[in-house]
């Protein structure tokens, strides 16, 4: 079975969203030796990014033979025009698309910790939307193993659910500091039970990823974005995957198929 652990689900898409984002896709077009214009980023966002139903992203898994995909929403309590109410009917169109494709596809709501509501957000989320876990974005400015966290992941754990968090350096303005993979070192004694992905394994910073995974049964990684690297330059990727897989052994890390 070919399993995607890590997508966003876009259900809306606007020139301020295409704005914010298409920096990264620049910038990875670059390091991989493409030139793309803003104006194709923006062109091609505003086509063909926006999924409400989902139904796109099941094409493209059966097009590039992917079995399941976890689907994820992200919430950033810094944006003053994103509210609590705007992202939790965001988390529930990810949670009905599940429901409407589940042997295929697995939701995680996006909440931010920062929000005084979140324990209750992260509840309606898998009593009412029936998500199976959670997705951080630490980088936006807070500590995934800080006191907010952890009221939060006491509920995801209750439920059985998981954690998909980001890590590795963004460019600004990610605060970075909070995206470092040692900050998920408590989470393995705190919550036991807890299975976490670190997303992208730290990136750059695989390493102290790879020595925590090594040590901590309920730690693993994914490789999105490692695509960047691997069509960049193939001789690092080889190295550095081959190293990863020396470190912690080849059950701790997922690929990212598309």
């Amino acid at each position: 079975m070919i399993i995607d652990v890590h997508y966003h689900l876009m259900p809306v898409v606007n020139e301020q969203i295409v704005d914010h984002t298409s920096k990264y896709a620049i910038q990875a077009a670059s390091a991989m030796g493409k030139k793309i214009t803003p104006e194709e980023i923006k062109k091609k966002a505003l086509d063909t990014w926006a999924d409400p139903t989902g139904e796109r992203l099941i094409a493209d898994m059966d097009e590039a033979g992917i079995d399941l995909t976890v689907i994820c929403m992200v919430d950033n309590a810094g944006v003053e025009a994103l509210t609590s109410e705007m992202i939790q009917g965001a988390n529930k169109i990810v949670g009905d698309v599940a429901k409407n494709y589940p042997d295929r596809i697995i939701a995680l709501a996006g909440v931010d910790p920062r929000r005084p509501e979140a324990p209750e957000m992260m509840k309606q989320c898998f009593e009412e939307f029936g998500v199976k876990g959670l997705k951080y974005h630490p980088d936006y400015g807070y500590d995934p193993g800080g006191e907010g966290s952890y009221k939060l992941l006491e509920i995801v754990e209750k439920n059985k659910g998981i954690l998909l968090t980001h890590t590795g350096p963004l460019m600004p303005p990610a605060r970075c500091q909070f995206a470092d993979p040692v900050l998920l070192s408590d989470l393995a004694v705190d919550f036991p039970e807890l299975k976490v992905i670190a997303a992208h394994m730290g990136g750059i910073h695989w390493r102290p990823w790879a020595s925590l995974a090594m040590h901590q049964p309920t730690l693993y990684g994914d490789l999105a974005m490692w695509d960047i690297m691997a069509f960049g330059n193939y001789e690092l990727f080889c190295r550095e995957l081959r190293d990863v897989i020396d470190f912690s052994g080849i059950s701790k890390g997922y690929s990212k198929s598309n």
